[in-house]
């Protein structure tokens, strides 16, 4: 190995497709960025292959079971692997083959700050039983595939959750590295003058966590109250549902003349908008890192969000220190209300937009995580 050239490989192991879209966030990304800092990398991930992987690109896709062997993994000569496993106890053995290989191992825990969801999970009697069996289990074999990592890179709450349950504590908490998640560089802070406006960035296909109709009854909340402080138009991206559609078409003039429906746009379109908005609105119902609130602050944009101190911990921590405003409640109503509150924060020029994208780039970018993460890339 050769410390002008560190191969450091990143890892998925689940067979996503690697189309372009896979190049611009999570290991895609991280590949490409590292390839830019001077170091050899690929993306690992196991078969099969698909029709729209991108040609060309540096994927290698192995046997899932290959995963598994340290043998293999020493075979490939790294200096590092950053591995996207989610804490899923499923992983647990691709965690210790890398570790056994003597690779240094950096693993990303994306999940938000709940640790025992089954324990919540509806049910009788026998049920509950079961529930608190599979709590144990999962907490004690993520603790154990995360203990396999030199460090987690993830946020300060989901540090703090760890260091305060006892399946984890101080030796899991200890190895955590703040980064949320990595953010490409397309999305950056360019002194754009501000527009009365807020977006909305998701997959609302995805309609138990996004939460579409949270977002409908939010912004008829919005556009009803009387006493809005410098009233913002909204513009929504993502593929809208049919529902959406119907509901917009529905719309009053005088609020259809605000709220307007983008559809699906590339990361250069995406970052105009967050470089013309006051904030990104979020009404999911749950969140790890929630990608689309990280790209906004890098752009100066604030985050509005729902108070869901456990789901959405991570999101809620991104509002700090004049990032953004959190809901009394987790209500259309209320969320309406938060957005008010933005707005007036704006116009009392109490928002620093490039202050935002200052504070969060260095943490969210890889050019600048990367070197903290893998110190054999520091310098270059």
């Amino acid at each position: 190995m050769s410390a002008q050239h560190p191969r450091i490989y990143t890892c998925t192991p689940f067979a996503f497709p690697a189309d372009g879209y896979f190049y611009t966030r999570d290991t895609g990304l991280l590949c490409r960025s590292l390839q830019a800092l001077g170091a050899e990398s690929r993306v690992v991930m196991p078969l099969p292959h698909h029709g729209d992987d991108q040609t060309g690109s540096p994927l290698l896709r192995v046997p899932g079971l290959r995963l598994c062997s340290a043998s293999w993994w020493r075979e490939q000569r790294l200096d590092g692997v950053m591995l996207y496993s989610w804490g899923d106890p499923r992983y647990l053995g691709v965690a210790r083959a890398i570790h056994r290989a003597g690779i240094r191992l950096v693993i990303h825990y994306d999940a938000n700050c709940e640790l025992h969801g089954h324990l919540k999970r509806p049910g009788g009697v026998l049920k509950r039983l079961i529930n608190r069996v599979k709590d144990y289990w999962v907490n004690r074999l993520r603790a154990r595939h995360l203990s396999y990592a030199d460090a987690i890179t993830t946020t300060p709450p989901n540090r703090e959750a760890f260091l305060h349950d006892p399946a984890y504590g101080e030796p899991i908490a200890g190895k955590c590295v703040e980064m949320p998640c990595p953010v490409s560089t397309v999305f950056r802070h360019t002194g754009t003058p501000r527009e009365a406006l807020f977006v909305a960035v998701g997959k609302w296909s995805d309609v138990a966590n996004k939460r579409p109709e949270m977002l409908m009854a939010t912004l008829e909340a919005y556009y009803a109250s009387a006493d809005a402080v410098g009233l913002c138009d909204a513009e929504v991206y993502g593929a809208p549902t049919p529902e959406m559609e119907a509901w917009h078409a529905a719309l009053p003039p005088h609020v259809q003349m605000h709220v307007r429906l983008m559809g699906n746009v590339d990361h250069e379109t995406l970052c105009r908008a967050y470089n013309r908005a006051r904030g990104i609105l979020c009404t999911s119902f749950a969140e790890g890192t929630h990608n689309a609130s990280l790209e906004a602050l890098c752009c100066g944009c604030a985050v509005v969000c729902p108070n869901r101190p456990v789901h959405l911990c991570n999101v809620i921590w991104y509002t700090q220190d004049g990032c953004g405003t959190v809901a009394r409640e987790d209500t259309p109503e209320s969320l309406a209300a938060a957005m008010q509150a933005e707005s007036a924060a704006w116009e009392r020029g109490e928002r620093q937009p490039q202050r935002m994208a200052d504070m969060w780039s260095p943490r969210v970018q890889p050019p600048l995580t990367l070197p903290r993460i893998f110190p054999v890339l520091a310098g270059r």
